[in-house]
């Protein structure tokens, strides 16, 4: 009877997640072609330095 109780519980429980988390699936409508973008932000390569930094710094503190 408690085993039953425990399934019928989870099977709930997944329904309901799966119910409640469509609408996270959709996406929100575009604009339209003539809204003007604005322009991408230059990626600089001081990122490289920094990831290496930190992969340094993970690496130590692992230790």
């Amino acid at each position: 009877m408690k085993n039953t109780s425990k399934t019928f519980k989870t099977f709930v429980l997944l329904i309901s997640f799966f119910m409640f988390t469509s609408e996270s699936f959709a996406q929100i409508p575009g604009f339209p072609d003539d809204v003007n973008d604005e322009p991408a932000a230059p990626i600089n390569s001081l990122v490289i330095m920094g990831l290496i930094a930190g992969a340094i710094y993970g690496v130590k503190k692992l230790k």
